[in-house]
């Protein structure tokens, strides 16, 4: 980060050639041409789907891979670099340093000399440590940017001193180095390997409680967890390599390469909005409404991007819940439907005591529900585990199935999860999802034994369900309209994925294929606007849809899965996936880097209950391959080759 190139000259005499970017669901991969040599540099951010421990870690792993390219051997070094800007959102703040060895890694810590525990700014931590490794061998240094930079650029090495003078982010900016020395580079590939992240021990504030980061359950300091992840290597690649190959499969099968480069752009982001408190015996799963309003813990955020969950594992999703229904159930919530958020700025968990929130009481309701109909109905859900859990929680559940049916077939006036479009008077969809928890209600129900409300509730959405094709039908029979009261318009009704997913078997046939079918003819370039009143669209929503729709119409299914892929490949902006962006254009509205994303894997987390064409005859193994002007500009990194200094 900071300036890409030695500031005040330099005699660099080359640019590396990028040849080629390659995305995987937990690998970004850069190979790059050096003169006679060949480097490969991989991002790899691990997903431990069934790890909390290794999960818990907030690390990341970069390494680069050199080799020769000509038969020739050639003399390498290899220079690496971050900057204070990792440890301040506003660049005039002053940064402090340090290098400290742990076992037989040496750390670069850099941090904000003066903290503001539980603040932010820019979407970034106030408190809390920026930490960059590599093995004890590297020579280092630390010191402005320019002179930092030039040594390595005139010397091939570092010369291992420090500089203390504290600054501004800006001033100078302080540069933090490592160099490492490869010898000569023949056809067997050496390869450096770094670790990078940011480290913050008090992880919550929890009413004016500090709440640990549950690695420290696990680890005694930041450097023995440090020791851990930079020797557990060999698992990690593993690991991210098993969960690649079985996503871009599955995904492949589905719907093609279009739909395996979604996922590969989808699956870091959705967990990257997400850290582990709690303890091991009790893991507490934290999510942030990442550029969109900074809430903790939102309602109508965790809800989206379920299917990911659902697909890799349902308790992740339980771990999400498990904070909402503390302050719930303990008391500190005073509304009879469900609450919004559990705080206006993550990381501060103050809840909502006096009532006051973004109330979006049929929405929030409903998605509790739908949530817990997903862990409970999950197909590798333990009965005896389940039917407890949901006992747990049963009380409260049977609060919102009762609000739903006093308030969610005409909902008046009330906000969706779609917001940013304004209030909405009777909305279609947001009393379809009320009607769907409301039969998912009956059926938690009737798990425990409750078969008297089963009843009751089943009965209510059998009625429910009727009322609501009627209102919702335009006069013409063509479609579902968005409004009851309008005379027209649409609104894609991405809910009836809950209907496909849950086997409610609520919406009739006969209206998948009538709202598939119109769809379709409101298909633009990159998608289709997710409501008539607008022009753009939510790439979660979409998934949604082609996932619930796609059976009725196969072509509606994969058209919006290759919309969403060209969205990827062709929108001008460079920065963190955008799940809101104009269909015509590819133009994105605001939202980015949001662990909504999550729902772009709602055709692989419905396979369980409807089986998708297979799209080839073969099946992919290995990377998903899509045409993107990546930027991954968290390191600097130079090689030295036989005398020629190259800059990637």
């Amino acid at each position: 980060m900071g300036a890409i190139s030695v500031q005040g000259g330099t005699p660099v005499r080359d640019q590396a050639e990028q040849t080629s970017v390659t995305t995987t669901p937990t690998q970004t991969i850069f190979s790059l041409t050096a003169g006679g040599v060949n480097l490969t540099v991989t991002f790899l951010s691990p997903v431990e789907y069934e790890d909390v421990k290794r999960q818990s870690i907030p690390l990341s792993y970069v390494f680069v891979g050199v080799k020769s390219n000509d038969g020739a051997s050639h003399s390498v070094q290899l220079y690496c670099d971050i900057t204070g800007e990792w440890a301040a959102g506003d660049l005039s703040q002053t940064v402090e340093w340090a290098l400290n060895t742990v076992s037989t890694v040496k750390v670069w810590s850099t941090e904000l000399q003066t903290q503001y525990k539980f603040g932010e700014y820019n979407d970034h931590a106030q408190w809390g440590q920026a930490v960059f490794a590599t093995s004890n061998d590297a020579t280092h240094r630390s010191g402005s940017d320019k002179d930092v930079r030039r040594s390595f650029v005139e010397n091939g090495w570092l010369d291992n001193s420090h500089d203390d003078s504290y600054r501004c982010a800006s001033c100078d900016w302080p540069t933090f180095a490592f160099a490492h020395a490869l010898g000569e580079i023949g056809d067997t590939e050496k390869v450096v390997q770094y670790v990078v992240g940011y480290i913050r021990e008090d992880l919550i504030n929890l009413k004016g409680t500090a709440q640990k980061a549950l690695w420290t359950h696990y680890f005694t300091n930041a450097a023995a967890m440090i020791s851990f992840f930079y020797d557990d290597v060999t698992n990690s690649r593993s690991t991210a390599d098993a969960l690649d190959t079985r996503i871009l499969n599955d995904a492949y099968r589905a719907e093609g390469q279009a739909y395996a480069d979604v996922l590969s752009f989808s699956l870091r982001q959705a967990y990257g909005a997400t850290e582990f408190g709690g303890t091991p015996s009790s893991p507490l799963l934290y999510l942030k409404e990442i550029s969109s309003n900074g809430n903790m813990q939102t309602v109508d955020v965790m809800y989206p991007a379920i299917p990911l969950f659902y697909y890799l594992n349902v308790d992740y999703l339980k771990y999400l819940l498990e904070p909402l229904f503390y302050e719930m159930e303990g008391g500190f919530w005073p509304r009879e439907f469900s609450i919004h958020d559990l705080g206006t700025h993550y990381p501060n968990a103050t809840g909502h005591e006096d009532g006051i929130e973004e109330d979006m009481p049929v929405e929030e309701s409903a998605n509790m529900i739908l949530m817990v109909g997903n862990i409970a109905f999950n197909p590798k859900a333990k009965l005896d585990e389940i039917k407890a859990y949901v006992t747990s929680h049963y009380e409260i559940l049977s609060s919102w199935a009762n609000y739903l049916h006093n308030h969610c077939l005409y909902p008046i006036d009330q906000l969706t999860t779609d917001d940013f479009i304004g209030e909405t008077e009777l909305n279609s969809g947001l009393a379809l999802k009320g009607i769907l928890a409301i039969k998912t209600f009956a059926k938690l129900a009737s798990l425990i034994g409750d078969e008297d409300a089963s009843s009751k509730y089943t009965e209510i959405a059998d009625e429910f369900i009727l009322t609501w094709i009627s209102e919702s039908m335009h006069a013409d029979g063509t479609h579902l309209k968005m409004e009851y009261h309008v005379d027209n318009g649409y609104q894609l009704k991405y809910n009836a994925f809950q209907d496909k997913l849950l086997a409610l078997e609520m919406v009739p046939e006969t209206i998948y294929k009538l709202e598939a079918d119109y769809y379709l003819t409101k298909e633009e370039a990159y998608g289709i606007p997710f409501v008539s009143t607008r022009d753009f669209t939510k790439s979660d929503w979409e998934m949604w849809t082609a996932a619930a729709f796609g059976h009725s119409n196969e072509t509606l299914r994969t058209n919006l899965v290759e919309d969403l892929s060209k969205f990827l490949k062709f929108t001008p902006f460079r920065e963190p996936f955008s799940d809101w962006y104009v269909t015509a254009t590819s133009l994105h509205i605001g939202f980015r880097a949001r662990p909504v994303v999550g729902g772009h894997f709602a055709i692989l987390a419905l396979n369980d209950t409807i089986t998708t064409p297979d799209k080839s005859a073969s099946v992919i193994i290995g990377y998903s391959f899509i045409q993107l002007v990546a930027s991954n500009s968290i390191l600097l990194l130079f090689a030295y080759v036989n005398k020629i200094m190259f800059n990637f």
